[in-house]
């Protein structure tokens, strides 16, 4: 499968394009943000490379102006940024990049929930707007009807998503732009 998605901010001046490759040797997600938060525009293009069970591998993320951020994700439950262990991350299974709807489908799809289900998740929570800074959160997920309800300390949100997870309307946040006929 590939699809070509589009997102639209709705809290501030913004948009997402990622290009999402799931095939038999795992899942590929390139996207590139571009996004005002605070009034000064952020560039952030962003690889994402998981197995086919939707587990996070590795991570690269280019912020306009910024070096080059690798995160490598061992089959120990090691964490590597930038060439260097990061044993505060242990334990964390997915990566939460802010700016972003995607990453909240590789724990939709990983988990595969069922209805009235939920799971608390450690992942590693990066704030590009933040000059990347790089973190342990903890997050629970809960299927409902018609999405996942999502929490992270005091935030939380019910997203919509499609038949493969993906955000399809974030409230307040993001909203996925449907293709021209």
């Amino acid at each position: 499968m590939r699809r070509q998605i589009m997102w639209t901010a709705r809290q501030w001046p913004g948009s997402e394009h990622l290009d999402l490759q799931v095939g038999h040797d795992g899942v590929v997600a390139d996207g590139l943000i571009i996004v005002a938060p605070t009034g000064e525009p952020i560039r952030l293009a962003y690889r994402i490379e998981c197995d086919r069970a939707w587990h996070t591998r590795k991570v690269t993320l280019e912020r306009h102006g910024h070096e080059r951020t690798t995160l490598d994700h061992n089959e120990h439950d090691h964490w590597i940024v930038n060439g260097r262990e990061r044993s505060d991350l242990t334990g964390c299974t997915d990566v939460d990049i802010a700016l972003t709807p995607f990453t909240n489908t590789l724990p939709i799809r990983r988990l595969g929930l069922n209805l009235g289900d939920a799971a608390d998740l450690r992942v590693v929570y990066i704030r590009p707007e933040a000059d990347l800074t790089i973190e342990p959160a903890e997050q629970r997920y809960t299927r409902l009807d018609a999405g996942y309800r999502y929490e992270s300390g005091s935030f939380r949100a019910d997203l919509a998503v499609d038949r493969d997870g993906l955000v399809t309307d974030y409230p307040g946040l993001w909203s996925m732009e449907q293709p021209s006929a």
